[in-house]
């Protein structure tokens, strides 16, 4: 019976086409998770529920009539980091597919899976707000969309400098 060179190596990458259906079983479950919460237990009125518990308990009456606001911040926060996350998820995918199916020493990969993960957020949003604009209790905002399409471009951008500045450091190293 052979044993598999990974299992004598733990030092060896993963095939590509593994790290392929790895993101892209993880782009699912980013999905899954907004096809989840597009219900009406998600909407406002929910979550302002839970809002006005948490903070009668913590803060009494003090400003209680700001939570109104602080819901909807809150909501629209959680609109910009959970879709930037998907982006990141989405970007993922999109660059293990192109190194995959390219070359991997290509520098557009990069840009290239970034903006797809942009362009599949913004579809993933228009959808989630198209079906939330049939559940009772939600509404469908273009605007939600937009800060949607926000959070992955930004966080795409951010990793993106991250990924440039560690690049520049170890190369700053390696020319010492």
């Amino acid at each position: 019976m052979s044993v598999s060179p990974a299992l004598l190596n733990p030092y060896q990458s993963i095939p590509r086409s593994a790290a392929v259906r790895r993101n892209w079983r993880y782009a699912f479950f980013g999905i899954a998770f907004v096809c989840c919460t597009s219900n009406n237990y998600f909407g406002g009125a929910h979550t302002g529920m839970l809002l006005n518990a948490v903070w009668r308990a913590v803060l009494g009456s003090w400003h209680f009539e700001l939570r109104g606001e602080v819901n909807e911040i809150m909501r629209k926060v959680g609109h910009f980091f959970g879709y930037g996350m998907i982006g990141i998820i989405f970007r993922n995918a999109w660059y293990a597919t192109a190194r995959t199916l390219f070359a991997p020493t290509r520098q557009w990969t990069i840009a290239f899976a970034a903006s797809l993960g942009v362009a599949s957020t913004f579809l993933v949003a228009c959808l989630d707000e198209w079906h939330q604009s049939y559940c009772p209790g939600r509404v469908g905002s273009f605007r939600d969309v937009l800060i949607d399409t926000t959070g992955a471009l930004l966080l795409n951008v951010l990793l993106w400098e991250w990924h440039a500045r560690k690049r520049r450091l170890i190369l700053s190293v390696a020319g010492q």
